[in-house]
């Protein structure tokens, strides 16, 4: 696979802005599909519906990158491997804030990404798989001036990327370019993301998601949530389940990310079963979320494809969690991930022997 160094070097920018009202109606077509995403669910519906027949890949949007076609070929451990154009992949990440989402004029000073999953449908296979990207990954990010302008990449954060950019458009293609360079230029082919006033309204779409408790990151202020109990969440502590963490505790992140794989998990289960039984009403009764996400995916896409995902499995050994190591910055944690590990995972679920 051609190095990270090369691919930057076949980046190529565009610019792309779209209106407050277009950026509305668009977010109201993907209310329903966006809010799975926060725990996965829908992410599969959508993401079965990509090109079959793929040529150079294009990231369109304000800010974005042109990948091209490296990625479609590979070497590893002596072996020779073809991208499988039947695997399509979405970007989801839930933001640290809580007010309606707006694209403006000024770059930079916006939310972080807390939460960033990728997740993964083989289209042949049936089977989805998520990746969960530690927020505190040190990797490439571009950075702009104050009105847009590219400033070119630094060592950064990963949840710093939608920080970045508007708050619209230009945040999430920045963050999405990043992840796809985290992953060796792979192609994203549509994103999700939203901020935490969605999540009681997701839980309660499916009556609370009840989960065990995988550790007592939060038992003190939320005695319920002590480790191996069973608790059905609700609007006083799913919201912390989600996305608390304890900023004075080196590395807390990593007991959060636990606390989302129980959430993502159960919550496939219970919300699998009304997609089945009835897609367009689910997407219907999520239009209050349309406020607090954004997307470039539309609702015929979702609605089209909610079949095929009723039927793809999401199991634990399913749901990887990037490896790699915790270290104390000068001013945050920061995580080290494994080049190794990432090349092993991006091989499993992107490629196959030829």
């Amino acid at each position: 696979m051609d190095s990270k160094e090369n691919s930057r070097r076949r980046h190529k920018r565009h610019h792309h802005r779209k209106s407050r009202q277009q950026r509305k109606q668009q977010k109201m077509l993907i209310l329903g599909l966006a809010a799975a995403v926060v725990f996965v669910g829908l992410a599969a519906a959508v993401v079965v519906n990509k090109l079959k027949e793929q040529k150079n890949y294009h990231v369109t949007g304000a800010n974005s990158v042109d990948v091209g076609a490296g990625y479609r070929y590979t070497e590893y451990n002596g072996k020779k491997y073809q991208y499988n154009n039947r695997v399509t992949t979405l970007l989801y990440a839930g933001l640290d804030s809580f007010d309606e989402l707006k694209q403006t004029a000024t770059y930079g000073d916006k939310a972080r990404a807390d939460s960033i999953m990728l997740i993964v449908l083989d289209e042949a296979s049936k089977k989805m798989s998520v990746v969960a990207i530690n927020r505190d990954t040190m990797t490439e990010v571009h950075r702009f001036s104050r009105n847009g302008g590219d400033l070119g990449t630094y060592v950064t954060h990963l949840g710093y990327a939608y920080a970045n950019g508007d708050g619209g458009t230009a945040s999430c293609e920045n963050l999405k370019t990043a992840v796809s360079t985290l992953f060796n230029n792979l192609p994203i082919d549509g994103y999700m993301v939203s901020n935490q006033t969605s999540i009681v309204m997701i839980n309660d779409l499916v009556g609370g998601v009840t989960v065990t408790v995988p550790n007592n990151d939060l038992a003190t202020k939320y005695p319920e949530l002590t480790e191996g109990n069973i608790v059905t969440l609700d609007e006083s502590n799913v919201r912390a389940y989600v996305q608390q963490r304890d900023t004075a505790v080196d590395f807390s992140n990593e007991g959060r990310i636990e606390r989302q794989k129980s959430f993502v998990l159960s919550f496939m289960d219970e919300f699998g079963a009304m997609v089945k039984e009835d897609a367009s009403s689910v997407w219907d009764s999520l239009e209050a979320c349309s406020d607090w996400m954004q997307t470039d995916i539309t609702k015929n896409k979702y609605l089209s494809l909610a079949d095929a995902f009723s039927n793809t499995n999401l199991t634990p050994d399913s749901y990887y969690i990037l490896e790699g190591e915790d270290q104390l910055g000068e001013l945050h944690d920061e995580f080290y991930y494994d080049e190794d590990a990432l090349q092993e995972l991006i091989i499993k679920l992107f490629y196959r022997e030829i």
